[in-house]
C-alpha cells in the first residue's frame, strides 16, 4: 500500500511525468531540476504566483517554485534538438544552415533570477511575550459556577471555596486563585500570551512551580481535552516549608494564550483533592464574548 509521503511525492503535472518518462527534451534554453530529481527542459516565459510558467512542446506547463531545486540557463538548447531531431538530407550543392535560436523572453529571464537572488525569509518563532493584566479583573459567582467575565472562562467551584483577593497584583500573570479556607488547597488560572501560534506544552507556569517549590518533579504527562480541545495533564510534586505538596495541571490554547489551570493540596489530602481537581478541569469552557455590555453583577478585582 502507498504511504501518504510516497503519493504527496509524485503529485506532479501530468505533462511532467510524460516528459520525464519517455525523455522528450524540448527545443529550450532553460532545464529545471526538481526536488524529486527529475528535469523539465523548455523556454520560461513567465512567473506567477509562485509558479513557473515554461512552454515545452507538450504545450505550456505551470510548475510551482517550491518543487525547483534549480534552474539551469542554456541547457538543452541546439544540441538536444540536433540529437532529437533526424537528419535531413541535402541537396546537391546545399550549403548546410543553421537554425537560429530563438532567445529567452526578458520578461522570463528577469522573473527566474529575481526568484534566485530572492533572500529565503527565517521562520516566523512564535514566543511568549509580556501583556500587562488589565487594571480590574471582572468576574462573578453564579452557584457553584465561577465566570470569569473579562477573559471569557467559566468553571466549577467547589462549595465553600473562597476566591481569593488580588491575585493578578501579587503573581503577576495569574488571573484568579481560589481554594479552601484553611488554604491547603489551593486552585489558580495562569495565563501566557505568545507572538505568534501558542505552544500549549509550554513550561511557563511549570517553570514557576519549579521556582517556588523545592524538590519539584513531574511525575507524569498525557494528552487530555479541555473544552473539546487538545490539552496536556501534568501530575508534580514539591516541598515547600518542610511540606510535601502534590498537584494537577492541564494547559490548553485559546487564539494566542495559553491557560494553565492548577490544582495544589497536601500530600496527605490529595487522594481526595485530585477527584475535584479533575471535576473542575473537565467543566472548563471558554465563553463567546458578550454581544453588549453585561447585566449580571459581579465582582471586580
Amino acid at each position: 500500500m502507498e504511504t501518504i509521503q510516497h503519493r504527496l511525492k509524485i503529485r506532479v503535472p501530468l505533462a511532467l511525468i510524460v516528459a520525464a518518462s519517455f525523455g522528450l527534451v524540448p527545443a529550450a534554453a532553460e532545464e529545471l531540476v526538481l526536488k524529486d530529481g527529475q528535469k523539465v527542459v523548455g523556454t520560461i516565459v513567465g512567473f506567477e504566483n509562485d509558479m513557473f510558467r515554461v512552454e515545452t512542446e507538450f504545450g505550456f506547463a505551470l510548475i510551482r517554485k517550491d518543487k525547483v531545486e534549480t534552474v539551469n540557463f542554456n541547457a538543452g538548447g541546439k544540441d538536444a534538438a540536433s540529437k532529437r531531431q533526424p537528419e535531413r538530407k541535402k541537396s546537391p550543392g546545399e550549403s548546410p544552415a543553421e537554425k537560429p535560436s530563438r532567445p529567452a523572453p526578458p520578461e522570463a529571464a528577469s522573473s527566474a533570477a529575481a526568484v534566485k537572488r530572492a533572500p529565503v525569509p527565517p521562520p516566523v518563532i512564535s514566543k511568549p511575550v509580556d501583556e500587562p493584566m488589565p487594571a480590574s479583573v471582572q468576574e462573578h459567582v453564579d452557584g457553584a459556577s465561577y465566570i470569569n467575565d473579562s477573559f471569557h472562562f467559566a468553571m466549577f467551584r467547589p462549595l465553600g471555596w473562597k476566591v481569593f483577593e488580588n491575585v493578578p497584583k501579587e503573581t503577576g500573570s495569574a488571573i484568579v486563585a481560589f481554594g479552601t479556607e484553611d488554604e491547603q488547597t489551593l486552585l489558580f488560572v495562569d495565563r501566557q500570551v505568545w507572538s505568534g501560534t501558542p505552544d500549549v506544552k509550554s513550561d511557563f507556569v511549570e517553570d514557576k512551580l519549579r521556582k517556588t517549590y523545592p524538590e519539584y518533579q513531574k511525575i507524569s504527562e498525557s494528552r487530555t481535552e479541555i473544552d473539546g480541545r487538545p490539552a496536556i495533564r501534568r501530575v508534580f510534586r514539591g516541598v515547600l516549608d518542610g511540606v510535601e505538596w502534590h498537584g494537577l495541571s492541564v494547559h490548553v490554547a485559546q487564539g494566542n494564550a495559553v491557560f494553565g489551570i492548577v490544582g495544589l493540596t497536601s500530600a496527605e489530602t490529595f487522594q481526595f483533592e485530585q477527584a475535584i481537581f479533575n471535576k473542575i478541569f473537565k467543566s472548563f469552557r471558554f465563553l463567546p464574548p458578550p454581544a453588549g455590555p453585561s447585566s449580571s453583577a459581579g465582582l471586580t478585582r
